[in-house]
């Protein structure tokens, strides 16, 4: 087993605690804009690394965790785009980076990068998406693809056990197999914390909700 500081501190970066909750962030390089990687559901921010050290040779490049996944503080699950949005502002002024920012937004963090986009357009250089979420999926999403969506959601949230936790291991093995070894096992390790997995599948518990507020007129703020 691992020690408890594998788990509980984050094998590079830093914890920042802008309004009293420990969010994680690290950053490298130097340059405008920064280019700051929202990850998708289930991942950390760590899980970009590779991509992450390439941008660094060029630019700033940040990777961080959202509250309630990684090593970031818990929060309640799940919770609106503004809410994230809020939250990644506060953090990256804490940690000293000014915007406007590049957003790399993957799958679920997608969302939260075009709602950055709308609350506070001054702070965005421009968005990459990958592979991202979107509120048109479910009009062109095969017949087979909707009604099963529809049923994994009329249902409760699935409580995995300790066997079920494992089995990802090979996965995250073989996605993370080329990182350091000091990242690499921290964060595998972190991956198949059982709190994690379900704050993983809690995060996108709202995505309709999410997809409605993306479509809402944005009411810009900003913070000073």
């Amino acid at each position: 087993m691992p020690s408890a500081n594998v788990l509980d501190l984050p094998p590079l970066g830093h914890l920042y605690t802008p309004g009293g909750r420990r969010l994680y962030l690290h950053h490298a390089g130097m340059g405008d804009p920064a280019v700051v990687f929202l990850p998708g559901g289930g991942m950390f921010g760590l899980g970009y690394f590779n991509v992450h050290t390439r941008v660094a040779q060029f630019t700033t490049s940040v990777v961080y965790d959202r509250g309630g996944t990684g090593w970031s503080d818990a929060v309640p699950l799940p919770r609106s785009a503004a809410d994230v949005v809020q939250e990644l502002q506060t953090l990256l002024r804490a940690a000293g980076l000014s915007g406007p920012y590049l957003l790399v937004g993957h799958s679920l963090g997608g969302l939260y990068a075009r709602r950055f986009a709308q609350l506070v357009p001054a702070d965005v250089a421009a968005l990459l998406l990958l592979d991202p979420a979107h509120e048109d999926y479910p009009a062109h999403e095969p017949g087979i693809a909707r009604r099963a969506a529809e049923e994994w959601k009329s249902k409760p949230m699935p409580e995995l056990g300790p066997e079920q936790v494992q089995s990802f291991r090979p996965i995250f093995e073989g996605m993370y197999k080329d990182w350091p070894a000091e990242i690499r096992e921290p964060l595998i390790e972190r991956h198949l914390d059982p709190a994690q997995v379900r704050a993983g599948m809690l995060e996108a518990s709202n995505v309709d909700q999410l997809y409605e507020e993306s479509e809402k007129r944005p009411k810009v703020f900003s913070i000073a």
